[in-house]
């Protein structure tokens, strides 16, 4: 690949006398095979965002091509841009192959010298030619100050990345500082340990040395106790001997013998301890013995001697015992000393324990919080490691990939531009099949009408949509969603709903009445009979009536529902033309029939078979506190059968089709009213007493705050403007009411409160129709708006006017299930499960976990994704779940949740454990999911936010770099309108980002942002009846 090739002679001429063979078609050729030859080496080297400044300069591609190479997303790879940038040069033929080697020479010299095997020479000739002297320097002069920003954003980034350093810098150093305290810390607790163990081992010695001491202080107590009782015992003798002591004496001082022996004897006894026999003198002892004998005697008991020693003996014991007593005292006080010293002793060691426990403690929480900081930082450093790993996995499948795709391109070229004739032949035939189609449907009858629906292309404006004629029932045709979506199984599809309203009915009197209160007699002059035939206003038989008149006015059902106890119906609809009969219709009977049963079964109808009971009696209440009786009529067959003041109604059996029960405790106050109208046999009404309840209540309705007995939430399905007496309410399409009363003023009218769709707050209390006049409002404004809808491209669903409707079927009571508990808002008629509904039954939910984000148009998902995973700071708020493949047999699963754009032989879904493990994260699961799976997502508990993103024209230039492949525009208008249509039978409330609010790429993620967190704050209000 060095290039070695003969180039024209002319090569070193001067520019501008340059001659032109060198760029010859041939050469031109043989450089593009060259080129092509490497292209898999150049396509890694090249920087499209350098080449295309210069190429644009050259004016060899224009700001669409830049845009499409640099930001398609088509080509998310460098490689795949160059070899985008390269096919592009090479259409432009002989001046693209010039600018492109001027742009190496210019950036990438080592690549132009191996193509061309010549040095590069800088003359950029292309741009003179063009721009002149002057055009290069500004080129030059943009490419220098591109560089400086480049240098100045490196710098930048530099700066930023050191700062950051020096942050984790600064956080490891103080981590590891912390770490050295921990450990001193510890040291000082385990040396604190130590010295406590040591206390330990010392208190214990001392409370055994206490021990001994109380031993011997117990020993010491009893030898004191001892020499105790012998000193009182020696006191006691000695008081004796003294006592004897003192006879004695006194014998002495008398003459006589026998004292003598008396003494001796006692104090022989007191000193041996027993007395000595008395011995007796014998009589024959002459004077001089006797006298002898008593001189001795005399001597002998001189008792000095022996109690002076005895005296001596007991004092020495005495002082000894004090002695060792006092000894004993002083060993005692010295011991309560020691044992007093060593309690406060151990009262210090015990708090000093205490507060080292305490600091124990502190230091063993700071270490487990430490611990988990650190671990929470690994499992971080762990989770971006598995992120880089994946990141790099992936963009290495993605380069295998797209050279893969890049080697199959080249074969395929040929094919496009094949196809492409193809589909523009294909084109101009359609268009040729349309123009005939139209011109044969301008020149024959449109048969009844059985092609058009709502959302119809043309319009039919014959006689065959007169109301002068029967509308026979025949097939309506539906459109198809755009690219094969499936609606048909949405219980609130728009196409049945348009279905429903233009289907005719088979008797032509319902077609008459239309909305109608009661039937239209069969001729003209019995509209005299209707104003005089006296009407019950209980019997509510508007329910009964299945069609529109085109030619009613708005106002007019206004007044209408505003005085219903004086005009049932408006009185311009009275002088309406006579309108033929049906053959059948002489058969119709002139009074209505009760809602409450079917037209053919009349003998459920109070009307024509026993009179109704409603009239004896009074109730109070509604849906909130259950259904109570105010008052009853004497002597009425409703008091016979046991009824009272302050009774509570239960049931009412067989008043509906077939014989179902109506379960009054749980109805509004509208349809328990309506319900007695058919209640004829008294025992057919259940019921208890309550005083309790009953006492309650009429506590609530004197209080001043009460506003009404019922309580349900309503989403409206059309915008209303507020008419009539005030305080009336007007409402727009998908605003939020909270009804509270249902029979306001004795009328069949709401009073309820429009609430803030995000706080759930009232904001504006009035009074708003109900639920038929309503109705009939929604097919006025729909035979309206049909009738206006001239131009087939304006689509009534995505035109934000005053007109704007919520076309939403009601739910069929069968697939409800059989939970008799189910609560009766609106009315017990059966036709409003066949028609479009005006409010929708919803409830308010608080999330208090981070919910799941899905973007409409789908088509968007991916880009947004991630674009909005890209900043670092949101990184922390978002999260994704990357779609996986599906089994077959996983499919029906209702915990997987299927792409729309797979196909099943591929099938790409997303796991319900996957979405439920970045919830336990606390981030938003941003999907790539569908509208249709926000059912399911409800189904299984989970509230997303759908964020609905408005174009800002037609055309939809703004979006188009988010699709991952953009074809022509009228994909991105099929893909809006079939999910605009979609949205409007979601049973969740979305949000709408407005085209005002962005205009840049950056603009539109910040207020997508901004949309999540303030849709996370809000309540979500869900449509339960769509969801059982």
């Amino acid at each position: 690949m060095s290039g070695d090739t003969d180039w024209p002679e002319g090569e070193g001429a001067p520019e501008e006398a340059r001659p032109t063979p060198q760029w010859s078609e041939e050469s031109c050729e043989e450089l593009w095979e060259r080129v092509e030859g490497v292209r898999h080496k150049l396509t890694r080297i090249l920087n499209p965002a350098k080449l295309t400044p210069y190429l644009r300069q050259c004016k060899v591609i224009d700001e669409e091509d830049e845009d499409e190479v640099l930001n398609s997303t088509q080509y998310p790879l460098r490689i795949s841009k160059a070899g985008r940038l390269l096919d592009i040069l090479r259409v432009q033929g002989q001046r693209g192959l010039q600018a492109f080697m001027e742009s190496l020479e210019f950036y990438h010299p080592e690549q132009y010298t191996q193509l061309t095997g010549k040095p590069p020479t800088h003359r950029c000739s292309l741009i003179l030619d063009e721009e002149g002297p002057e055009g290069l320097t500004q080129f030059l002069l943009l490419e220098v100050r591109k560089l400086r920003e480049q240098l100045r954003n490196s710098r930048m980034c530099e700066r930023r990345l050191s700062q950051r350093c020096r942050m984790a810098e600064e956080e490891r150093s103080r981590a590891e500082h912390k770490a050295q305290e921990l450990r001193h810390d510890k040291l000082l607790l385990e040396r604190l340990r130590q010295d406590w163990e040591s206390a330990s081992r010392e208190l214990g010695k001392l409370k055994e040395r206490h021990l001994e001491q109380a031993v011997k202080y117990s020993r010491a107590l009893e030898e004191q106790s001892k020499a105790s009782s012998r000193e009182r015992e020696l006191l006691r003798q000695v008081q004796e001997l003294k006592s004897r002591l003192i006879e004695a004496e006194k014998r002495t001082e008398n003459p006589g013998g026998p004292e003598i022996n008396t003494t001796n004897g006692v104090l022989s006894n007191g000193i041996n301890g027993s007395a000595p026999e008395r011995q007796e003198e014998p009589p024959h002892l002459t004077d001089a013995q006797k006298a002898e004998r008593k001189a001795v005697q005399t001597r002998n008991s001189d008792p000095s001697t022996g109690v002076i020693a005895l005296m001596d003996i007991l004092k020495q014991d005495r002082r000894e015992a004090t002695e060792q007593r006092q000894e004993l005292c002083e060993i005692i006080t010295r011991l309560q000393g020691e044992l007093q010293a060593a309690e406060e002793n151990r009262t210090k060691l015990e708090a000093q324990c205490e507060q080292l426990q305490l600091k124990v403690r502190t230091l063993q929480l700071d270490w487990e919080t430490e611990q988990k900081r650190s671990l929470s930082y690994f499992n971080q450093t762990m989770e971006l490691e598995k992120e880089r790993d994946q990141a790099l996995r992936s963009r290495d499948s993605l380069q295998l990939e797209y050279t893969d795709c890049l080697l199959d391109k080249n074969r395929l070229r040929k094919r496009i531009a094949e196809l492409q004739v193809n589909l523009e032949q294909q084109q101009r035939e359609l268009e040729r099949e349309r123009e005939r189609c139209r011109e044969q449907m301008q020149q024959t009858p449109c048969l009844n009408c059985s092609h058009l629906s709502l959302c119809s292309e043309d319009q039919c404006f014959g006689p065959c949509c007169s109301l002068d004629l029967d509308l026979s029932l025949q097939p309506v045709l539906r459109k198809t969603p755009p690219r094969g979506q499936n609606l048909e199984n949405s219980e609130g599809s728009v196409y049945n709903s348009e279905e429903n309203l233009l289907s005719s009915s088979k008797d032509s009197e319902k077609e008459i009445n239309r909305l109608s209160t009661f039937p239209f007699p069969p001729c003209v002059n019995s509209i005299n009979r209707r104003f005089n035939t006296e009407f019950d206003v209980e019997s509510w038989g508007s329910d009964e009536n299945d069609n529109i008149p085109g030619e009613q006015t708005e106002p007019s059902l206004w007044d209408s529902w505003t005085s219903l106890h004086s005009h049932l119906f408006p009185p311009d609809l009275v002088n309406l033309p006579p309108v033929p009969s049906h053959p059948s219709s002489p058969n119709v009977p002139r009074k209505p029939s009760s809602p409450c049963s079917p037209p053919s079964s009349p003998s459920t109808s109070p009307k024509l078979g026993r009179a109704s009971l409603a009239n004896d009696i009074t109730i109070v209440g509604g849906n909130r506190t259950g259904i109570f009786v105010s008052h009853v009529k004497a002597g009425s067959p409703a008091e016979q059968c046991g009824l009272k003041e302050g009774f509570e109604l239960l049931e009412l059996d067989r008043v509906l089709f077939g014989g179902a029960s109506v379960q009054l405790a749980q109805c509004t106050a509208e349809v328990a009213h309506f319900s007695l109208q058919c209640w004829a046999e008294p025992s057919s009404l259940k019921h208890q007493s309550n005083p309790e309840g009953y006492s309650k209540l009429r506590s609530e309705l004197s209080s001043p705050s009460f506003a009404g007995a019922d309580s349900f939430y309503a989403r409206v399905n059309l915008n209303m403007e507020p008419h009539g007496d005030p305080p009336s309410l007007g409402v727009s399409c998908d605003d939020i009411i909270h009804v509270t009363d249902t029979r306001h003023n004795g009328r069949y009218q709401w009073r309820c409160s429009l609430v803030n769709r995000e706080t759930a707050v009232p904001l504006q209390t009035g009074t708003m129709p109900n639920y038929n006049r309503a109705q009939q409002l929604l097919l006025i404004r729909l035979r309206k708006m049909s009738v206006q809808q001239k131009d087939f491209r304006k689509k009534m669903f995505v035109k934000k006017t005053s007109d704007r409707v919520r076309l939403v079927k009601a739910v069929d009571p069968n697939s409800r299930g059989s939970d008799s508990s189910k609560q009766i808002f609106y009315t017990l008629s059966k036709r409003h499960e066949d028609h479009l509904i005006p409010y929708s039954l919803v409830k308010p939910v608080k999330v208090q976990t981070k919910r799941p984000v899905i973007f409409s148009p789908s088509l968007l998902s991916r880009r947004l994704i991630e674009r909005l995973l890209q900043p670092a700071e949101s990184g922390l708020n978002f999260n994704t779940c990357p779609p996986e493949p599906i089994q077959a047999s996983e499919q029906k699963d209702k915990r997987i949740f299927l792409l729309d754009s797979c196909s099943p032989e591929q099938a790409l879904g997303i796991r319900l454990e996957s979405i439920q493990d970045v919830i336990s994260q606390g981030r938003h699961c941003l999907l790539e999911l569908g509208l249709p799976s926000v059912e399911a997502l409800l189904r299984q508990g989970i509230y997303p936010i759908v964020i609905h993103i408005r174009p800002k024209n037609k055309k939809h230039k703004k979006l188009r770099k988010f699709f991952p492949r953009c074809g022509e525009d009228s994909i991105m208008e099929e893909v809006c309108q079939a999910e605009e249509l979609q949205l409007e039978t979601l049973p969740l409330l979305y949000c709408t980002v407005e085209p005002s609010t962005w205009s840049s790429t950056e603009e539109l993620l910040e207020a997508l942002r901004n949309a999540v967190h303030r849709q996370q704050r809000a309540v979500a209000w869900v449509e339960l009846d769509r969801l059982q």
